[in-house]
């Protein structure tokens, strides 16, 4: 879990309004359906937080904020139209949630700065929300940019020589 500068105790009042980990579950499940599956970007104010802290390191200049979280959203469905995300797992303590997840979609529109290939792709992933007061307030994303820009077929990822020494006994 990422650390916080703000070590909240048990009895803290942001505490006390996500101390439901099932709740928080919902929220960032009903997050992923509503928002990246079914593309209603409008659920996206009322799960996520005004200046939601963002964390990608894909989209290194994604701004906090709902509306930025929209339009990423919506940039990344126009590339992938049939975008379809699948929870794989989900842990949940206190006020966090952590998801681990695939996605899967084809690349029919321009996609940080690569053409449309047509080219289906699935990768998989991690995010970890952070919740107050039932809505989303931070959220980081970990995923392999290299894997899908592979899958697309307009890069390569360079492969390290292995180089094993032999020994003789004296």
């Amino acid at each position: 879990m990422p650390s916080h500068s703000n070590n909240k105790q048990p009895n803290d009042p942001h505490m006390q309004a996500n101390k439901h980990p099932m709740d928080n579950k919902h929220i960032v499940h009903r997050y992923m359906d509503d928002c990246w599956n079914e593309g209603k970007l409008n659920v996206v104010a009322e799960l996520m937080a005004d200046n939601v802290r963002i964390h990608d390191p894909v989209f290194p200049n994604l701004t906090s904020g709902a509306k930025n979280k929209r339009d990423q959203i919506e940039q990344c469905r126009r590339a992938f139209p049939d975008l379809k995300f699948t929870i794989d797992d989900t842990l949940g303590e206190h006020n966090e949630v952590v998801i681990h997840w695939s996605a899967r979609g084809t690349h029919k529109g321009d996609f940080l700065g690569m053409h449309a290939t047509n080219r289906k792709v699935n990768i998989t992933g991690s995010s970890i929300f952070r919740l107050e007061g039932q809505k989303i307030v931070e959220e980081w994303a970990h995923w392999n940019l290299m894997s899908m820009m592979e899958q697309l077929g307009v890069a390569t990822a360079p492969h390290a020589e292995v180089h094993m020494e032999t020994r003789t006994q004296a």
